[in-house]
């Protein structure tokens, strides 16, 4: 009969070789073979794996409900000393994964906490299929780099008092540690099939690294000869190209698998800020306004002038129509096809807007979350917490998740 230590490691994707010498010097090792198709078959519907929902970053779940008329709390979790975050949860399965200065993974249905990890950790998870892996992993960045961390949260050892697999690797980076938590997040990382994107804080870098063990698959470096510093947007997928909006001026096309360009353009308006590749084109947001570029060969569209000053921020697509705020003081419904406006409303300043079953959620200013009608620009509710920042939110099953600085709640129709 199998020991019990034996037992526990294969539980969580733990392999003991050779003894308790060998179970420390390896953590996770090759525990079985999954792949990714049969990971993503397994993916349920509400699911919400990577910030803005897919790699394309859409932020639009098809299948996900939340509040229509007003919220009130159902959960928080603020039980966790160390936590401090800013950046928006992720759901796999009933599982909800936030960060800040470290990794905490909750009950969905009761805010319960599974587990909880400290770490040098800002941004947003994105969950990736690791073949090595029984469990799946999630990549995360910091200042400090590119972190590659088990889903399952690894394993305590009988004896050892030691907790194993809770991160399984350390990619790039300039290995800065802020020394306050009250820091904003990182760039998030977008993962596709095995491979994690992510651009490198501190460097004008960005990496495709390998899920199981975080070596580098390739790397490009924007203005070589240049000591200007790039400040990337999200990376965005879309079938076998990344496309990545960057200060300043340019929104580049690479092949995912080797990096090669396939177009990049300079583009007037300084600050590029996010590249949603979706049918009709990619659509860019800017610091003065919205443009839709040709996938092929990013040719503009169109392009529409709000005038705006954003810094920051995304759009959000669904259903034909694009959502985004200016930057200062109005937030835009916008007929992808052609920039046309179909309604506008008041807000302050940027947003990272998702839309779900007719509503848009979008958090202003980062303290109040408001609830648009998608399609009448209606404000049907908005909710202030006590603390901030609050963090963009996620879409369940009638539910929305959000990050709230030390905790992590939920919100339902109230």
């Amino acid at each position: 009969m199998p020991s019990t230590r034996r037992q526990l490691l294969a539980a969580t994707g733990l392999t003991l070789v050779g003894g308790v010498g060998a179970v420390a010097a390896t953590e996770e090792t090759i525990v079985g073979e999954r792949s990714v198709a049969e990971t993503e078959s397994n993916t349920s519907a509400l699911e919400w794996p990577v910030s803005q929902y897919d790699p394309a970053g859409t932020g639009y779940n098809p299948d996900a409900s939340g509040p229509t008329e007003d919220v009130r709390v159902a959960w928080s979790h603020e039980s966790t000393d160390w936590f401090r975050g800013a950046a928006p949860p992720i759901r796999l399965e009933d599982t909800i994964y936030a960060v800040g200065e470290g990794l905490l993974a909750l009950e969905a249905d009761t805010g319960e906490r599974r587990f909880a990890r400290r770490g040098p950790y800002t941004s947003s998870p994105a969950r990736v299929s690791a073949s090595a892996y029984r469990t799946d992993a999630l990549a995360v960045t910091s200042t400090a780099g590119v972190f590659g961390l088990g889903a399952g949260g690894g394993i305590r050892i009988p004896g050892l008092g030691r907790w194993f697999g809770g991160q399984r690797w350390e990619g790039p980076g300039v290995g800065f540690h802020p020394s306050s938590p009250e820091h904003r997040p990182s760039v998030d990382p977008v993962a596709v099939d095995g491979t994690v994107y992510a651009p490198i804080y501190g460097t004008n870098d960005l990496v495709a690294l390998e899920a199981n063990d975080g070596t580098e698959r390739w790397r490009i470096t924007h203005h070589e000869d240049d000591p200007v510093g790039v400040s990337y947007g999200r990376p965005a997928v879309r079938d076998d190209t990344l496309y990545v909006a960057n200060w300043p001026h340019q929104v580049t096309a690479y092949d995912r698998d080797d990096g090669s360009m396939r177009w990049q353009r300079e583009r007037d308006d300084q600050m590029q800020l996010c590249s949603v590749p979706t049918d009709e084109g990619v659509v860019v947001t800017s610091r003065n306004g919205i443009a839709l570029l040709d996938l092929e060969n990013g040719e503009t569209i169109w392009h529409r002038d709000l005038d705006g000053n954003a810094v920051e921020g995304t759009a959000a697509v669904a259903d034909g129509t694009i959502y985004a705020s200016d930057g200062r003081e109005t937030f835009y419904a916008l007929a992808l096809e052609t920039g046309e406006e179909l309604w506008s409303a008041p807000f302050e300043r940027e947003t990272e807007p998702v839309v779900a079953d007719g509503m848009v959620y979008a958090v202003e200013e980062d303290r109040a979350l408001i609830g648009f009608d998608a399609e009448t620009g209606d404000e049907r509710f908005r909710y202030e917490p006590s603390q901030v920042p609050l963090s963009p939110p996620i879409v369940g099953d009638g539910m929305l998740y959000a990050v709230n600085r030390r905790r992590v709640i939920a919100l339902e129709e109230a």
